[in-house]
């Protein structure tokens, strides 16, 4: 599906809808799965984007417009920002989700190297949407996990390890990701969808 030059219709926003439900669903469980261990949430979104390829990509050929990547970012930084996170993380989301759609635009939404590209875009903004309380807010973070009850001693591991090398190593965690899981959509999208008729 080639990108139009109309805007979003009601029935983009359902599947964008759709899609970011989806896509949330699995960062709540890496969140889940990973947060045991403070090391272990340095690579959360490195997980999400090995998984979540095939619904970033999907959305963006489905829909084939501009906005639907930036609804779905900005939808997921709200989302985080009441789950616990700070404000920051609706602006990024914003910002990146804009960035990564306009490289999907680049390509039409059918190309798959511009949609890989909106997609690692898409990642580091989402990467960075969960660092916002610890780079930013680092006394407030404190307090709120206090709150939440969690340990002293795993709130100060979890700071250390945001505030080290470590930092520089999830991003570029997160973007190889990005790139190995936009490769699993594309296979899944041709051996699944394409035969289907879904696309």
């Amino acid at each position: 599906m080639g990108a139009s030059k109309k805007g979003l219709r009601a029935k983009d926003l359902i599947t964008t809808g759709i899609f970011t439900a989806l896509f949330f669903i699995v960062v709540f469980v890496f969140a889940m799965v990973f947060s045991g261990l403070p090391v272990l949430t340095m690579f959360i979104t490195a997980a999400d984007a090995l998984v979540a390829g095939i619904i970033f990509l999907y959305l963006a050929v489905k829909v084939g417009k501009f906005g639907a990547v930036t609804i779905m970012s900005f939808l997921i930084g709200v989302i985080m920002f009441l789950a616990g996170h700070f404000w920051p993380c609706v602006i990024f989301g914003t910002v990146f989700g804009l960035a990564a759609d306009f490289l999907c635009g680049r390509g039409a939404y059918k190309s798959f190297w511009w949609n890989a590209a909106g997609y690692v875009v898409f990642i580091l903004g989402l990467t960075l949407d969960g660092y916002t309380p610890m780079l930013i807010f680092s006394d407030a973070f404190v307090a709120t996990r206090t709150q939440m009850g969690m340990s002293p001693e795993y709130i100060q591991q979890v700071l250390d390890f945001t505030h080290g090398p470590l930092m520089i190593a999830s991003f570029g965690a997160a973007a190889a990701a990005a790139i190995i899981g936009a490769f699993i959509g594309k296979m899944l999208l041709r051996k699944h969808f394409e035969k289907a008729g879904m696309l």
